[in-house]
């Protein structure tokens, strides 16, 4: 199963934001730098976090983005679930017109199920558990901030 360029962005916002102090607020434009994805990309990324309750975000000169507790402790299946609700495996699951072979299909089962234990594999890991302080420290630097304590760069 490949993931979406949207859920991939989702993920890397989710680890850059759980590997920093506790508190910090990032402009939208610092996690793209962050992340490494285009500006655009990660300002609907991050509108779509806040409406799960995974980040929050303050206005104002000395605003920006954090993630939330919810954030941390969110599993990443259940994340995905959320990210990819729409996205079809296969043509037909979009549009049932698009193969002759619909009527009876059990294909489209199967996928479902293999996507949902896919989800399920991921239940148990929360973006906690994937934040790395190493990793983190790096991109830290490299946006302007001083590195997490634990992250021997």
């Amino acid at each position: 199963m490949k993931l979406t360029a949207f859920s991939d962005i989702s993920l890397r916002v989710l680890l850059l934001m759980g590997g920093l102090p506790e508190g910090t607020l990032l402009s939208t434009q610092r996690i793209a730098e962050g992340v490494g994805a285009p500006y655009h990309h990660v300002t609907k990324t991050v509108a779509k976090l806040r409406s799960m309750g995974l980040l929050v975000s303050l206005r104002g000169r000395s605003g920006g983005v954090s993630v939330t507790e919810e954030g941390l402790r969110s599993s990443v299946g259940s994340v995905l679930r959320e990210l990819e609700a729409d996205t079809a495996m296969v043509e037909c699951e979009a549009d049932e017109a698009a193969c002759p072979l619909n009527h009876g299909c059990r294909l489209r089962a199967a996928l479902a199920g293999a996507r949902e234990a896919f989800y399920r594999e991921l239940d148990d890991v929360t973006i906690a558990d994937l934040v790395n302080e190493r990793q983190i420290g790096k991109v830290a630097v490299s946006i302007g901030l001083a590195p997490p304590e634990d992250s021997f760069i």
